[in-house]
């Protein structure tokens, strides 16, 4: 995997550490991410396709964080963010949010929290955070 971008080590090491947690080794070896940051407002962070492969496949990311968040705040948004990577990557959900899984979602109509895609980041977002700050 391709990370680029101005971060430290430690979330360099938690974008790998969430990869190798959401892809299998040979998706991980076809990613990039390159992080961002800058002032989002109220917004912590997001995840946008970047380019795509020669299948027309989502393989390039950017990952977008609030620059004036804690470290703790941007470690949850990366783990959240990774998620989206994986549902792009994994063809689960496409770059005009509006397919889950191969079924129409109208993503204006549903509450951002209730949009599946968001209900997954949250949950296994908060799942891969807690692993990566507790392990060893």
């Amino acid at each position: 995997m391709n990370i680029t971008g101005k971060i430290n080590k430690n979330l360099r090491e938690a974008i790998e550490f969430f990869a190798s947690n959401l892809f299998t080794p040979q998706m991980k070896r076809h990613v990039e991410i390159r992080v961002r940051q800058r002032d989002l407002g109220v917004w912590h962070g997001f995840a946008t396709i970047d380019d795509y492969n020669v299948l027309n496949q989502p393989r390039s990311f950017v990952i977008e964080l609030h620059k004036k968040d804690t470290e703790e705040e941007k470690l949850k948004t990366l783990a959240h963010e990774m998620v989206h990577v994986k549902q792009y990557v994994r063809n689960e959900l496409n770059d005009e949010m509006n397919t889950w899984k191969g079924r129409y979602v109208d993503s204006d109509a549903i509450d951002y929290n209730d949009q599946p895609w968001e209900i997954e980041a949250n949950k296994l977002g908060d799942e891969l955070y807690e692993l990566y700050t507790n392990k060893a």
